[in-house]
């Protein structure tokens, strides 16, 4: 009987001892319109393609957002075509000793705090196999998908740990290919973005920043070079039988940077209805 009291005052005692973390959680919910308002967003690559529909949908969303690439007239055309709270920065990402000067220029232009980084940016150049590819164009896509989008990430979580800001988001533009065996530089660049990903959520989250990509199947844009047939076809071999418009993927990328998605990070999201994965039918 003793025993049993002196072991319940000892639980009760080294109970009182830990350390209290009291954490609150609001629970954000889903209103059509005003998903991101409030929210500045910088989409690296955003003039075309993925990175432009995604503009479109975050500021009809109530987002203020920034699109960037090298070409001005192409991001003047996109700005305008997007309309309201768009602007445009010229910005060539694999200038990375410029990064910081340039997340100045974005906050500037803000006239506040970036609460969302996009690295949409990427190349391409569609190798058909290891033994067509070139140093220069190893070199350059290794560049401009992975090399340009882990400094700026860098750069983007300090500018975030140095100031009064609470929350942040990453989002990372992936692809399907990151999760497949490659021997091309796309594919291995992709799949270095995806361990980063989760690399930089294990790090960063309990700090404030959510860090998630997306990995799209093949998709409509000048990148693929994919189009829809005369018809409006769009059937492809593949899972889902067809390929995928950058509208839809911009829906679920809008979600991630939203607040109804905090309890997401670390998470690369296939938008190929499951293309990647391999079953053993296959």
């Amino acid at each position: 009987m003793i025993r049993k009291i002196i072991s319940k005052f000892a639980k009760t005692l080294l109970r009182c001892c830990q350390p209290y973390n009291y954490v609150e959680v609001e629970v954000a919910q889903i209103i059509h319109g005003s998903l991101l308002k409030g929210k500045n967003i910088v989409i690296t690559g955003g003039s075309k393609g993925l990175g432009y529909s995604m503009a479109k949908k975050f500021t009809a969303e109530g987002a203020r957002v920034i699109i960037v690439g090298r070409n001005a007239e192409t991001l003047k055309t996109a700005q305008e075509a997007i309309g309201l709270n768009c602007q445009f920065i010229e910005y060539d990402v694999n200038d990375i000793e410029k990064t910081e000067q340039f997340l100045s220029s974005c906050k500037e232009s803000f006239n506040g705090n970036i609460n969302c980084l996009v690295c949409n940016a990427g190349i391409s150049y569609h190798e058909s196999s290891l033994l067509t590819v070139t140093p220069e164009g190893f070199d350059d896509q290794f560049n401009t998908n992975l090399r340009s989008c882990y400094f700026l990430c860098q750069a983007f979580i300090k500018e975030q740990l140095s100031g009064n800001q609470s929350e942040a988001n990453i989002l990372i533009t992936s692809s399907e290919t990151g999760d497949m065996c490659y021997d091309i530089p796309y594919g291995m660049t992709k799949a270095s973005l995806n361990t980063l990903t989760r690399a930089l959520s294990k790090r960063y989250y309990s700090k404030g920043i959510r860090v998630n990509a997306i990995a799209p199947g093949v998709t409509l844009s000048d990148m693929t070079k994919y189009a829809k047939s005369n018809d409006g076809n769009m059937s492809r071999k593949c899972a889902a039988g067809r390929v995928f418009l950058p509208e839809e993927v911009a829906e679920v990328a809008c979600f991630l940077l939203s607040d109804a998605s905090k309890c997401i990070s670390g998470e690369v999201i296939h938008t190929n209805a499951g293309n990647h994965l391999k079953a053993f039918w296959d």
